[in-house]
């Protein structure tokens, strides 16, 4: 592997590449509109940040980080990418990078009935190989339950709302109202 990286912003010149695999990696209810993350992206606390073997395009990383806290909103690789260790080396670069922060991700919860339960355990289990754990709360956001899982320390409900706050800016936050559920997750 000669991974190299290379920020994304509206100029990006492969932004093409970016958004056909954002459509292919999460389904539509979990897609922030491309201009809002590329907006926000101008933030000194957010790393849009796209991913290169050599030449080729492999993924992207869209984190938001405050204070010794950093949420992976986005990580994507790309199909024929997957299962051949960028995951796990991403996922090393950003510990690496963010050492001091706890890190914090969200994934779709296990769920029998779910058409993707098998990608969901998958995912899960990707994680927990990667040295992640579930947070003391899950997430319930249109209708859909996630899992928080940390690296590092716990992270609080609080800490995650103002994350998020600071990523949506003032007016947004007052329209996202996600749910929590706690206790034994």
């Amino acid at each position: 592997m000669s991974i190299w990286t290379e920020t994304i912003t509206k100029d990006f010149k492969e932004l093409y590449k970016i958004e056909n695999l954002y459509k292919t990696s999460f389904p539509e209810n979990e897609r922030i509109p491309l201009w809002f993350l590329l907006w926000r992206s101008r933030k000194k606390f957010v790393d849009y940040i796209a991913f290169y073997d050599n030449d080729v395009f492999i993924g992207f990383t869209y984190l938001i980080s405050d204070k010794n806290l950093t949420f992976v909103l986005y990580l994507a690789i790309s199909s024929e990418f997957r299962s051949k260790g960028y995951g796990t080396f991403i996922l090393s670069e950003i510990k690496q990078k963010y050492a001091d922060n706890r890190i914090i991700l969200n994934i779709e919860a296990i769920d029998e009935v779910a058409d993707n339960n098998e990608q969901r355990i998958k995912r899960k289990h990707f994680y927990l190989k990667n040295g992640f754990q579930n947070a003391s709360f899950k997430i319930i956001e249109y209708g859909q339950i996630y899992e928080v899982l940390i690296f590092g320390s716990n992270v609080t409900i609080e800490e995650y709302i103002l994350l998020l706050k600071q990523f949506t800016g003032v007016l947004f936050s007052l329209l996202y109202r996600p749910k929590f559920i706690t206790g034994s997750c």
